[in-house]
């Protein structure tokens, strides 16, 4: 006969169940924390909001209200890492648990040209749906959003219709624009994206698990992994938002699976979830498989040999790959499908050496060999701590709509990239002292984008 299992040995099992779900419940949960952390953030009371912020720059709006951004990102904008710098965007949170939202997308045949997309994000960070001139009516349309567990309104029965995955939706609307003086024009298509509640929908205010956010408004990867906060101290509050998200936006049909095992470490989808009612070993368990979550999360890539750019195969529609929707989560919250924009990082040169900005770097375009985009596309440069680094020339990306740019003889476009000021800074693209790294997008990419080569960054000897 088997011997009796211990009661020490019952506790080493249970911590080593927990730990094993501690880290797959941060790989998977991580995205919708932070999209439930920045709702909490950004649709705060007036009162709570972050103060400091430069004018125009506070994308900040209550629950299911639109908030148009009246200038691109600068510096200054530090509510949600990566931001592009050619853009104008309209922001709107959206609680569909209340009922529709009817949201009007503006007529792209009085703005010829012009780039813009209207992208709708569920819950877990899935770009389930991009409004724009390619799939809607170019004289405008209403389009009726509706919850997964809601109902179509009869009156606007000839409109079109988006099921959305999760009742809480971000809506980052996008469009193209170019230096100050082309801010009127942008902001004039900008005004006619309107939204307004359904008949019958009556507004209730914001999500119970954004009302009760346990802990402050910060990211638990960053804390952990970047500031070397203790894993104990914020394993708690992450994995207690994570259950209060979970009771509201449970996940795929196909996910269920999953988050019934998260039940068995005492992670239950449950609005009442508290950490202090976990079991010792449990919660030494979860603590553990976090910290162990956070460093698989910020080392994906890392292990790989260093090359100059890396493309992202798929962004915006992950399906199982919940590892890979972490990371995005983590480097570009928010990013669009790959149908929509392309996004390519930098963080070494051509051989390999991280990139720094005491070096002096050419980024050159042979004539005919741009980025292969029908829409637009930009380099933007970042400092490590992943947002706009502040320079003296206020120029924080190159693209094919900067004014400007100097062509060679041959036609081909060669950018700088340094800390010290070139002689002629036409071309260039300002850098900290120290690393950076640098995003190439490419909107409305040109089928075969995925085999172009990018020019790598030749360090220059001075």
């Amino acid at each position: 006969m088997n011997a009796p299992v211990s009661v020490p040995d019952i506790a080493v099992a249970r911590k080593a169940l927990a730990r094993s779900i501690g880290l797959a419940a941060f790989v998977y949960g991580y995205p919708l924390t932070e999209t439930y952390r920045t709702c909490a953030m950004q649709t705060a009371p007036r009162a709570e909001r972050r103060s400091g912020a430069s004018p125009g720059s506070d994308v900040r709006a209550p629950m299911n209200t639109l908030h148009h951004a009246p200038r691109p990102s600068t510096d200054q904008d530090r509510d949600v890492v990566t931001p592009a710098n050619d853009l104008l965007y309209t922001m709107a949170w959206l609680h569909l648990a209340d009922g529709p939202m009817l949201l009007t997308v503006p007529a792209s045949s009085r703005h010829p040209g012009r780039y813009f997309v209207l992208p709708l994000y569920d819950a877990y960070t899935e770009n389930f749906e991009n409004l724009g001139p390619r799939n809607c009516n170019p004289n405008g349309e209403t389009v009726v959003l509706v919850g997964p567990g809601g109902t179509v309104p009869e009156s606007p029965a000839a409109h079109r219709v988006v099921r959305c995955p999760t009742d809480l939706v971000w809506l980052i609307g996008r469009i193209l624009v170019g230096d100050e003086s082309d801010w009127p024009a942008a902001r004039a298509l900008q005004s006619e994206i309107q939204l307004k509640p359904a008949p019958g929908t009556v507004l209730q205010g914001r999500p119970a698990a954004i009302e009760q956010w346990a802990g402050p408004h910060e990211d638990a990867m960053a804390a952990a992994f970047e500031h070397g906060e203790p894993a104990a101290e914020v394993a708690p509050r992450f994995f207690t938002n994570v259950c209060h998200a979970l009771a509201e936006a449970p996940g795929r049909v196909e996910d269920r699976g999953l988050i019934a095992w998260f039940g068995q470490g005492g992670l239950l989808a449950n609005a009442a979830f508290s950490w202090d009612t976990l079991e010792a070993p449990l919660r030494e368990g979860l603590i553990e498989g976090f910290a162990e979550g956070v460093q698989l999360v910020g080392a994906v890539g890392r292990n790989r040999r260093p090359k100059p750019w890396s493309m992202t195969p798929a962004t915006g529609r992950y399906s199982n790959e919940f590892l890979g929707r972490a990371r995005t989560a983590y480097l570009g919250l928010g990013a669009l499908a790959t149908s929509e924009a392309v996004y390519a990082a930098a963080h070494h040169d051509a051989k390999q050496e991280p990139l720094d900005g005491q070096r002096r770097y050419a980024m050159r375009f042979e004539a005919g060999d741009l980025p292969p985009a029908d829409a637009f596309w930009s380099v933007t440069l970042y400092d490590t701590d992943r947002f706009l680094y502040p320079n003296e020339i206020r120029r924080h990306a190159i693209g094919d709509r900067t004014p400007g740019l100097k062509r060679n003889a041959d036609g081909s476009l060669e950018l700088v990239v340094s800390h010290a000021r070139p002689a002629d800074a036409a071309n260039w693209l300002p850098a900290p002292a120290g690393r950076f790294y640098l995003i190439l997008r490419m909107y409305y990419p040109r089928e075969g984008v995925q085999s172009w080569r990018i020019p790598a960054l030749q360090a220059q000897q001075d």
